[in-house]
């Protein structure tokens, strides 16, 4: 009965900058990978903790009724499990539509950048970028929560929206390092919809695939790989501790700059790629979807002796592809870089989002 009455004082409190640490702490976390997310359920109810990842006494908190049970006590956020939504980012899109909730997207960013045949059949509103929004197109959408990605310190319509009796929520998936850290944002959209029995299983199914994959990859057999492109004078690559660089250490990829630190991206000069080239077997995410593409932007690339060999890889043949499933579903980015490392021996057919760039 403690236990009860400590979970049901915390949840009390929807949303607070600044949290006593002991009772943030002291709630059981569901989530296993996310470093940004915790969501903690009671019998009663379920309280949706997300950290600002620039601000970490900042903390977003969102009190739910646990939607699966019929007993219910204090306030909440909402009474009733989420029906229409507003998705900014095509994250957001792609981790709905994974778990069938097509239904409740009423309003997109932009619907040129949809992948989902069925999403993009429905029309759901296109009410502009964050920062952005066009709140007229919100409202007329119907949405009852904004979910946006706080790319920049503040979104600058949320006061309007929240006046409104619309719900502004933040999502920094893009900020986690782990694979399965991403991918367990899933849960927040099942949670929030009352479809958490439905996210626990697809994570479930996720993380088990995950896990086959990386187990069945032979550590004697790897290829030096590069990743990046140049920009400006630069050449931009993820660093050592990245999201991008766990992928390929899962997949037992030797990337050539995983002994950096940082999450981010490192910039380096042309002259300094150049001078490693010949080590490299695999160059993934050049930007293009052919190599002349990739001279015409950047002549000096005609220098890198991988650019004459047939092991470019990249997404952008489909972009809005990638972009929208590869954030939930990293086990098959990961399927991908395992059958890259076949080489010659690949099966092309079997790529889920990469193809050789020409």
């Amino acid at each position: 009965m403690k236990l009860l009455y400590l979970v049901v004082l915390i949840l009390a409190v929807s949303c607070t900058n600044s949290p006593n640490k002991k009772e943030y702490n002291s709630i059981i976390n569901i989530c296993k990978y996310s470093k940004w997310l915790r969501i903690s359920e009671s019998p009663e109810a379920v309280l949706i903790q997300i950290q600002n990842p620039d601000d970490t006494t900042k903390r977003y908190r969102l009190r739910l009724p646990n939607f699966n049970s019929k007993v219910r006590s204090g306030t909440y956020a909402f009474d009733q499990p989420i029906q229409r939504l507003a998705c900014l980012s095509s994250t957001h899109i792609g981790m709905m539509t994974e778990l069938d909730l097509r239904e409740n997207i009423v309003a997109v960013s932009n619907l040129k950048y949809i992948y989902d045949s069925q999403l993009k059949r429905m029309s759901p509103l296109a009410v502009g970028e964050e920062q952005g929004i066009d709140v007229e197109k919100v409202v007329k959408s119907a949405a009852e929560v904004v979910i946006y990605s706080a790319f920049s310190s503040s979104f600058v319509k949320e006061k309007v929206l929240k006046k409104l009796g619309i719900q502004c929520i933040p999502n920094f998936d893009w900020r986690e390092i782990q694979p399965l850290g991403r991918a367990e944002w899933i849960l927040f959209y099942g949670y929030l919809t009352g479809q958490q029995k439905r996210a626990k299983l697809k994570f479930d199914e996720i993380c088990q695939n995950y896990e086959k994959i990386k187990n069945s990859f032979d550590s004697s057999d790897s290829l030096q790989t590069l990743s990046g492109n140049i920009t400006g004078d630069f050449w931009y690559a993820p660093a050592g501790e990245s999201y991008h660089a766990q992928l390929m250490r899962d997949a037992g990829l030797s990337y050539i700059f995983s002994n950096e630190k940082g999450t981010g991206s490192l910039a380096y000069s042309f002259e300094k790629i150049l001078g490693i080239s010949s080590e490299i077997n695999l160059w993934l995410n050049p930007g293009f979807k052919a190599k002349q593409e990739i001279i015409q932007s950047h002549p000096k690339s005609n220098m890198l002796p991988i650019l004459g060999q047939s092991s470019l890889f990249c997404y952008t043949h489909n972009s809005n592809k990638y972009w929208e499933r590869s954030a939930c579903r990293p086990d098959l980015v990961l399927a991908d870089y395992l059958e890259l490392k076949k080489g010659d021996n690949m099966d092309s057919k079997k790529l889920i989002f990469y193809k050789r760039v020409e």
